[in-house]
């Protein structure tokens, strides 16, 4: 693990968070002199926006753009697609976003929040997570 980080984004929808996720890597990546960048997010429409596959909706197309210029100053950048259950730290970090108000930057796995140490635990040793989901039980009526 090199960085990580959780950030509170505030209030808005899933894709502006993925892309200001997506901009605060990045310019912490260019600011700490890595030019060489793999970029994973868990939002294929958001890969198909950087890569200008297709066309963002007019409210975060600046951000889009914002983020462009950032890949642009990288001289190898990947965006890659990554599936939720292939990075839960990530979302983890994500989720602990929510309840911190300032940004918290993590350069050890041992800064990390409980709950993400042991998910890059279970990376480390490559193994498989699933993501569970409670089902509901329909009662019979009477």
């Amino acid at each position: 693990m090199l960085l990580a980080f959780a950030t509170p984004l505030g209030e808005g929808t899933n894709n502006t968070a993925e892309i200001e996720a997506a901009i605060f890597g990045m310019t912490w990546a260019l600011e700490l002199g890595y030019r060489n960048i793999i970029l994973e997010v868990d939002s294929q429409l958001l890969v198909d926006w950087i890569m200008s596959k297709s066309t963002p909706p007019w409210r975060i197309s600046t951000l889009v753009l914002k983020l462009q210029h950032l890949i642009k100053q990288a001289q190898g950048f990947q965006c890659k697609h990554t599936f939720r259950e292939a990075n839960f730290v990530a979302d983890t970090l994500a989720k602990h976003s929510h309840q911190i108000p300032n940004p918290q930057i993590y350069s050890s796995y041992q800064q990390l929040p409980k709950e993400s140490i042991a998910y890059y635990q279970l990376d480390l040793i490559e193994m498989a997570n699933f993501r569970r989901r409670k089902i509901k039980r329909i009662k019979k009526p009477p």
